[in-house]
């Protein structure tokens, strides 16, 4: 049988890192509308606006960082050869 060579390495998986991020965003969110004084509120619903928008971009970090790691990884790959069974 002929060998081939093919790449051995460890890719992250980027769904946890979004999640992981994410909730990251969600916990900044919270503590900043804690930070927000009773005569500073108004009508509208500002945790709504802080977890929408942290969340979104916590969750984009997230994906950037992935990305990052999955660059490396390609680097640090090695290249073997193997045989494919049938």
């Amino acid at each position: 049988m002929p060998k081939e060579k093919v790449q051995i390495r460890k890719a992250p998986k980027f769904l946890p890192f979004l999640i992981l991020f994410a909730v990251i965003g969600v916990v900044v969110a919270l503590i900043l509308n804690s930070f927000i004084s009773e005569a500073d509120r108004t009508a509208q619903p500002i945790l709504g606006y802080l977890i929408a928008w942290l969340a979104g971009i916590g969750g984009a970090f997230g994906l950037v960082f992935a990305l990052v790691l999955d660059f490396i990884s390609r680097k640090r790959s090695k290249t073997v050869e193997a045989t494919r069974s049938r």
